[in-house]
């Protein structure tokens, strides 16, 4: 039995430790998709805020990114639910077994983050 009811669940994935200055990359983290799952929103937070420039990740799936405007966290700030410029997904159906790789494009110019955490929030 189907129910059309979508349950909400996140995903939060540890994108450095939590006392290392961020460094800039590409896949800081790789994983795979446990299942076929529709992204709703994303977030991000770090425990030591950025200083001077913000903190910009991409997500990618399968090598390709699925955000037409990165996710970012301003300076200053410990979240990307203040951000000026929000995150726009446009790939919201992550596939079954599809690898998703996370980049740090930006982390901070005088003082970098620390501590990057990313959270896909959405459903099955």
């Amino acid at each position: 039995f189907k129910s059309d009811l979508q349950i909400q669940e996140s995903f939060i994935i540890a994108c450095s430790d939590e006392t290392t200055d961020l460094t800039t990359g590409t896949a800081k983290v790789t994983f795979r998709m446990p299942y076929n799952f529709t992204l709703t929103k994303i977030m991000a937070n770090v425990n030591t805020a950025p200083a001077g420039s913000t903190i910009i990740v991409d997500i990618n799936e399968s090598g390709s990114t699925i955000l037409s405007t990165k996710l970012s966290i301003d300076a200053g700030e410990k979240t990307s639910n203040t951000v000026t410029s929000s995150v726009v997904i446009s790939d919201t159906a992550l596939a079954f077994d599809a690898e998703i790789t996370i980049d740090i494009d930006q982390i901070g110019s005088s003082t970098a983050g620390k501590g990057l955490k990313v959270t896909l929030i959405g459903y099955q």
